[in-house]
């Protein structure tokens, strides 16, 4: 019986409400500082000098920014990593070879180029980064973005040779130079949180109107058909134009192929793919199956010459040669060049962060500018487009147990072999193929706008960035939207910021906790007190919207009866009528920041509240603002506490002294002397 009484009593505990039960004095903030201690504005003391920093020596400085001196050359684990980082970096490699080639047609060069993307970069990027598991190379959005350049300013052979003109590769190297030094002077001035400006919401709508045009572009290799490819405004409805006025000239044994690999891809990740990397050490390389075999089966048969199929052609064996990127293009693609080093370091960026936070190790932000820039300074002189980190080249270093660095090191000394003996073999292999590579690849940016109704659940103005920067990426171009886009962002958060709130509060009943009216139905007004809470900034901005939401909260529901409360005095021979007005108090808890302008207001709307018979207080004022607001308040009959509570009970207490005070004064005569 007493075992079951025990085990009755601790079910009822554990069952029971938590409860916080507190007693203590009612404070206002002057009271609360004198009683801890806590000395007047005047009297305070300069806050204590930090303590002198250590003094870096020179290696110092060199450890910081060549990070691989210590994860490579000092605390590298060769018996424990190395392994799994060289089935990483084989891993890598194998994707490297089909992306490379296949992102290489965006960009409108040589589909060697692509393969030089993995090696330098990657390199530079290896002794410098911070991350320890993304892959940089070829990057969709870049090379597309690129590719653009390249079309507007590059001429024919004839012309380059003579002079007179520019390759394709000599101006997409100016791009990358350009972009690398972008990347570089934003390290010096330390602008590594410029990323932010590029929000998910908006990288993810980029993203995805970034790979409609891709899919667009690609068309003309996926059916076969001989159209010139548009850029610049209205290019995707001017490009579908194009091949509904060309359809009749489609090439249908290039269409088979492509639906072939589409689909032989779709079925393998859809239904295949985790059924078998969950039996092997590393991913299978489904793409580089497909290049392969498609490879060898051209190779082995006339089919490419007997229908027309476009082919890869003639791959150029061996390591590019050093080549100074033409001076005289900087200035003509300074401005692509620098929308596409952000682009390029905001993605890269954001991979970075989303695979240390899940592996809980540090990054340095700047750092990475100079890793990213210096890679692309670098990669120019080496024929190689601007660079970026691959989500699937990156997911798969990662998931086959990739610890460092050392992994894109081995990658790149595989493509390094390709590239020197294994890269013609590719030349049979029709173009239509490594489309469908980047097609399927792009799934995922496709689908993303399928997200865009739970975005718009979520947050309206989410929402309308989102389809704001994917619209105008479609319509107008690649940078005029993505530049649209961003200016959308940062006003809707100058907005947010200009923007405040005013509600009024009630209190749960037998708690201290008060909570908007609107929003909870069991809240009640505590009588003669309204309560108001503020949010947001008060500045020279919105102190009149301050002051107008103010008068109106205050003002709802308050006439000349409920405002103030009639006394009967009687001194035995007059009466008199005691006026007791309404109190406001006012919840500052979540005022942001308050400058000179705002501050003047809010004392003037005080002003305005006391001279019509109200009371007010000031509760829960930010620290941070405090002292401002009193040292710039001219109204000097406002009480300030610590709390909302304090000032609810400081006035009810108030208010029961006076009418105690007044009716234990009143004779035992009554107006005009009758009992």
């Amino acid at each position: 019986m007493i075992v079951n009484g025990i085990i009755d009593a601790k079910t009822e505990m554990m069952d029971r409400q938590p409860e916080i039960n507190t007693q203590r004095d009612v404070y206002q903030v002057d009271a609360l500082s004198a009683n801890n201690n806590a000395p007047a504005m005047a009297d305070r003391r300069p806050a204590a000098k930090k303590p002198p920093k250590k003094k870096r020596k020179c290696m110092d400085y060199v450890r910081k920014t060549i990070p691989s001196i210590d994860w490579l050359f000092l605390n590298y684990r060769w018996s424990e990593d190395f392994a799994e980082d060289t089935m990483a970096g084989i891993a890598v490699a194998v994707l490297n070879i089909p992306q490379g080639m296949a992102y290489s047609i965006l960009g409108n060069v040589e589909p060697t180029v692509g393969l030089y993307m993995a090696v330098f970069p990657v390199l530079v990027y290896s002794l410098l980064g911070t991350s320890r598991h993304i892959s940089l190379g070829v990057l969709s959005v870049l090379c597309l973005m690129t590719g653009k350049v390249v079309t507007m300013y590059a001429t024919d052979g004839t012309g380059a040779d003579a002079g007179t003109g520019y390759t394709a590769i000599q101006v997409a190297t100016a791009v990358t130079m350009v972009a690398g030094l972008v990347q570089l002077l934003m390290y010096v001035f330390r602008l590594g949180l410029l990323c932010t400006v590029l929000s998910e919401t908006l990288v993810s709508g980029f993203t995805a109107s970034v790979a409609v045009i891709v899919l667009t572009s690609q068309l003309k290799e996926l059916l076969g058909v001989d159209v010139a490819r548009r850029v610049g405004m209205m290019q995707v409805p001017h490009t579908f134009y194009d091949f509904a006025d060309r359809f009749h000239t489609i090439n249908w044994m290039t269409t088979a192929v492509s639906v072939t690999t589409i689909a032989v891809l779709l079925v393998y990740n859809k239904y295949l793919k985790e059924r078998i990397n969950s039996k092997l050490c590393m991913p299978l390389p489904i793409e580089l199956i497909v290049t392969i075999v498609a490879t060898v089966l051209f190779q082995v048969t006339t089919i490419a010459q007997d229908y027309d199929m476009v082919q890869m052609g003639e791959i150029k064996s061996g390591l590019p040669a050093f080549e100074v990127p033409p001076v005289k293009l900087f200035s003509a693609v300074f401005m692509d060049a620098c929308v596409i080093a952000l682009v390029g370091y905001s993605i890269t960026m954001s991979l970075a962060l989303l695979v240390s936070e899940k592996l809980k190790y540090p990054l340095d932000t700047n750092q990475e500018l100079l890793a990213q820039g210096l890679g692309n300074v670098v990669g120019s002189f080496f024929s190689c487009l601007p660079s970026g980190a691959s989500p699937s080249r990156s997911a798969s270093q990662q998931t086959v147990g990739g610890k460092t660095q050392m992994a894109s090191i081995v990658s790149a000394g595989i493509i390094m072999v390709v590239l020197l003996w294994i890269g013609v073999v590719f030349e049979p292999l029709p173009r239509c193929v490594l489309s469908s590579i980047i097609v399927v690849a792009l799934k995922g940016l496709l689908l993303q706008v399928l997200d865009f109704p739970e975005i718009w659940r979520k947050s309206k103005t989410d929402g309308a960035v989102w389809i704001v920067t994917y619209s105008t990426v479609i319509v107008l171009d690649i940078d005029t939207g993505l530049m649209v886009g961003v200016v959308v962002s940062l006003l809707f958060v100058f907005v947010k910021g200009v923007l405040n709130e005013v509600h009024e509060l009630g209190r749960l009943p037998d708690t201290d906790l008060y909570v908007r009216l609107d929003l909870y139905g069991d809240a009640v007004e505590v009588p003669d007190v309204k309560i108001v809470r503020y949010a947001g900034s008060l500045n020279v901005i919105n102190r009149y919207m301050f002051k107008r939401k103010l008068v109106e909260v205050t003002r709802a529901g308050c006439d000349d009866a409920s405002m103030t409360m009639t006394v009967t005095v009687v001194d035995g021979k007059h009466a008199t009528g005691g006026r007791r007005p309404l109190c406001v108090v006012l919840d500052m808890a979540a005022l942001q920041y308050a400058d000179a302008a705002g501050v003047k207001m809010l004392s003037e709307s005080i002003e305005s509240l006391v001279s019509d018979g109200f009371d007010v207080y000031l509760a829960a004022v930010p620290d941070s603002s405090l002292e401002y607001v009193r040292c710039n308040n001219d109204v000097k009959s406002v009480r300030f506490f610590p709390t909302v509570h304090d000032a609810v009970v400081f006035r009810q207490c108030s208010s029961k002294k006076i009418q105690d005070s007044t009716y234990d004064s009143q004779p035992t005569k009554t107006l005009n002397g009758l009992q």
